[in-house]
């Protein structure tokens, strides 16, 4: 089974990542694209399964994020997703057969 990361939207984190950064190591500079380079390196350093996606929030459309996930990114009923948030404790739910009935997906 997968494990689907819905994150804060990309500004979010970009901006996480630059202040962290920017107080680390000040008057360095940043790639534009600073998030999905650590984002690559962290996934490889790690090991984390193949089957570990971050999505960004900003990603999907507006609305019930699990027909967007099962249509543009693969989900399959017991797909496990993590949606995080700023604003509050990170839950956890799964993706059900009525999620994924009626929308074509590939993964």
């Amino acid at each position: 089974m997968a494990t689907f990361y819905l994150l804060p939207p990309r500004e979010c984190l970009e901006r996480a990542v630059g202040d962290l950064f920017t107080k680390l190591l000040p008057g360095l500079p940043l790639p534009a694209d600073a998030w999905d380079a650590i984002a690559g390196q962290l996934a490889s350093a790690t090991g984390w399964a193949e089957d570990v996606f971050l999505v960004p929030r900003d990603e999907l459309p507006d609305g019930d994020p699990a027909p967007a996930l099962v249509e543009g990114f693969g989900a399959d009923p017991g797909d496990q997703v993590v949606d995080v948030s700023l604003a509050r404790p990170a839950r956890t739910w799964v993706v059900t057969p009525a999620d994924v009935s009626g929308v074509a997906h590939a993964r």
